[in-house]
């Protein structure tokens, strides 16, 4: 059978499944917070599917991948550890955290630090990174629709903006049963494809004793040795250190794992859902590096595409098999799955963190939650239109934009839970420090070719102004004597 009409069946066949599943939440859906935290109810099974599934975006399917076979092992150094070390940070935050019962990120900014303003400018933020951040699932999506389908990429991106429309549209419930199928797809697309690596190269010690050929697999460990990279130069080590601070600090801040936190059903879960989720992503890692370096030892030479589009490329070529369709599906899942999350939050911060603040008309809930889907229709179709030309690498950009999160959220929520002389006037100066930071160094580094990430410097400076202003500003401002109190809404 040619492989276009198996293709077609498959994304036939998933579609299917999507739309049956995604329709669910609509049911269960009644107020703001069965839509942005599933009620609070989730169980530990379900948990670590939407935690994983919205963990291994397109950033990770393809972005790590491909950076794994244009530059050996760094992408490790550079993007894993520091995505592990931030998981690990948010054990700290998880009791604490959902004391305060919130529906959202900001609202927490609002309830500790006693500022609806706070609450508003925060929400900008969310909506601003994560309508950039959803071009990086888009572009996924079109790079291995245009492989499945034979379609161009413009087409193919429009289809995964009405998937992610469509099961955003249910609120969390579709969300987070979309990501259990989502999740195995993920599992099995990636394991499928280590064995067929395997089989192709001839074993697992024959994939990485190539690495042995190559003098520093940490550093010129490349496809091709003069392709100018932020993983080469003198300023290697620095680089991967601040990944750190721009992947690590960034997702242990970031809105999407804080709604899961606060969405699992109780403190226990919530912790199970991390520990559990991190053995599983340690697995799927090990497979994605596997896929990397082994894509070295069959592609003996450069591959002209973009590092996003060396997995699809991959598997629709010389490792076709009757499962490639499932393992194309399995990206497109891990695209769809983080977008859909990220697009709800947009919409909470829209809907619950902006508008109830500046509007004093009381709707039904009904009526917020419809509001709340032409919010999802309205900021969907804006990064449909951004991923028209988007980034040349989902893993640096995906890196930046977290660490932007590091320069404005990470000090503000964690401060705010063991720092008590914390206070709104610290967590001014820290937003507005940390944030003109990042991006008054972003531009230095871009135009001198310095790598370092910006999330280093600007947390430092928002760290310091924190503090500072919090402490000058004590008299003036109460701070939360108590660090776990709960503020009336």
């Amino acid at each position: 059978m040619d492989k276009s009409i198996v293709y077609l069946i498959f994304f036939t066949v998933y579609t299917f499944f999507l739309l049956f599943i995604g329709k669910s939440g609509f049911k269960r859906t009644e107020t703001r917070r069965d839509f942005y935290l599933a009620s609070g109810s989730l169980g530990i099974r379900i948990s670590v599917f939407t935690f994983v599934a919205t963990w291994l975006s397109a950033a990770s399917l393809q972005g790590f991948t491909g950076a794994v076979y244009y530059y050996g092992y760094t992408p490790i150094l550079y993007a894993v550890f520091p995505w592990f070390f931030g998981a690990f940070i948010m054990l700290f935050l998880v009791k604490k955290l959902r004391v305060y019962n919130v529906l959202t990120l900001p609202q927490f900014f609002s309830k500790r630090y006693k500022s609806r303003n706070l609450q508003i400018i925060s929400a900008i933020i969310i909506i601003l990174i994560y309508t950039l951040y959803i071009i990086i699932q888009i572009r996924g999506f079109g790079i291995v629709m245009s492989q499945l389908l034979g379609i161009s990429y413009n087409i193919s991106i429009f289809l995964v903006y009405l998937f992610i429309v469509y099961t955003t549209f249910g609120g969390l419930f579709s969300v987070a049963k979309s990501d259990g199928m989502n999740f195995f797809l993920i599992v099995f697309g990636t394991l499928i494809s280590v064995y067929l690596i395997i089989r192709k190269v001839g074993g697992i010690n024959e994939i990485f004793s190539s690495t042995y050929e190559y003098k520093n697999i940490f550093g010129d460990f490349s496809v091709n040795s003069n392709k100018s990279s932020v993983f080469h130069g003198m300023s290697y080590y620095i680089t991967v250190l601040s990944g750190f601070f721009g992947w690590g600090l960034g997702l242990a801040a970031n809105p999407q794992y804080i709604v899961r936190i606060c969405s699992a059903k109780d403190d226990k879960t919530a912790y199970k859902m991390i520990g559990y989720s991190l053995a599983v992503l340690l697995v799927i890692y090990v497979f994605l590096v596997i896929i990397g370096i082994g894509g070295r030892s069959v592609l003996t030479s450069s591959v002209d595409n973009s590092p996003d589009a060396f997995f699809p490329n991959l598997i629709n070529g010389i490792l076709y098999s009757p499962f490639s369709g499932l393992i194309l599906i399995s990206i497109v899942a891990s695209a769809i799955s983080t977008a859909n999350s990220q697009l709800l939050i947009v919409a909470s911060s829209c809907c619950n963190d902006i508008y109830e603040n500046i509007s004093k008309k009381k709707v039904s809930e009904e009526r917020f939650i419809n509001f709340n889907r032409i919010v999802i229709v309205i900021f969907g179709s804006i990064s449909l239109f951004l991923a028209i030309n988007p980034p040349d690498s989902l893993l640096i950009y995906g890196n930046y934009l977290w660490g932007f999160f590091t320069a404005t959220f990470f000090v503000p929520l964690y401060g705010g839970l063991f720092f008590k002389t914390g206070n709104k006037y610290g967590v001014y100066g820290s937003i507005l420090g940390g944030g003109l930071t990042f991006i008054i160094f972003k531009e230095i580094a871009a135009s001198r070719g310095i790598t370092i990430n910006p999330g280093l410097p600007s947390f430092i400076i928002s760290l310091i102004l924190y503090i500072l202003i919090s402490i000058y500003k004590r008299d003036k401002a109460e701070g939360d004597k108590t660090c776990g109190s709960v503020y009336p809404l």
